[in-house]
């Protein structure tokens, strides 16, 4: 009888062990991502080059669009230059603004909206599961990556974020539609706290003087 009880409790213990390392590697994830946040949100400023590639189903295969841009940041004010537009947000409002055409449209202004490495990061501080997904030698540096699956989306199948071990800053995250399309972001060059003229953050600057506000 001790015997077959000795036995139960020692199956029951091994049952077990997929059930804490799946929530020891869970809390190991979500906290990496959030020292990663916390990071960020220490830094005066920054200035980051990046890609940004989409690619959707077409015709069997995968049609690609690749472009580049740069981020600005400084403080909570986000400044974001691709070829086709630009994103500003002061703080307090967000918009588009279209170079070409000299047109502003205000946008929203919660945090879903702003592009700044601190808020994606804090959209995905609740309402997805997390696990470490693994580390990579790229381009020179240690990237940890991080799996993130949403409890309930729709949209939104995974998404994979990868870590910089050393300097604690975002490197790339790629998104996988539950449609197919894949996003991915990734940097090609990060500053952080070097000088930036606070100009560049004003809507009203004379930058946009004579653009007509949407």
């Amino acid at each position: 009888m001790e015997m077959r009880k000795f036995a139960d409790m020692k199956l029951f213990a091994l049952l077990l062990v997929p059930f804490f390392a799946q929530a020891q590697t869970h809390n190991s994830a979500k906290d990496l991502l959030n020292d990663v946040y916390e990071h960020t949100l220490t830094l005066e400023t920054q200035h980051i080059v990046f890609t940004n590639t989409i690619g959707a189903p077409s015709n069997g295969g995968m049609k690609e669009r690749t472009s580049e841009g740069e981020l600005f940041a400084f403080g909570e004010k986000v400044r974001v230059k691709t070829d086709a537009f630009e994103f500003l947000s002061d703080g307090s409002k967000a918009y588009l603004i279209y170079p070409e055409d000299e047109e502003i449209e205000t946008t929203a202004s919660d945090e879903e909206t702003s592009l700044s490495p601190a808020d994606i990061l804090k959209n995905y501080q609740s309402g997805y599961s997390y696990k470490m997904a693994g580390k990579a030698q790229e381009k020179g540096k240690t990237i940890q990556y991080v799996a993130l699956r949403p409890v309930a989306s729709e949209e939104v199948k995974e998404i994979l974020i990868g870590i910089d071990v050393k300097s604690l800053l975002l490197e790339n995250y790629t998104q996988y539609g539950t449609n197919g399309v894949k996003t991915v972001f990734s940097v090609d060059s990060y500053e952080v706290n070097i000088s930036l003229d606070k100009e560049m953050f004003n809507i009203n600057s004379k930058e946009f003087e004579g653009f007509y506000r949407l």
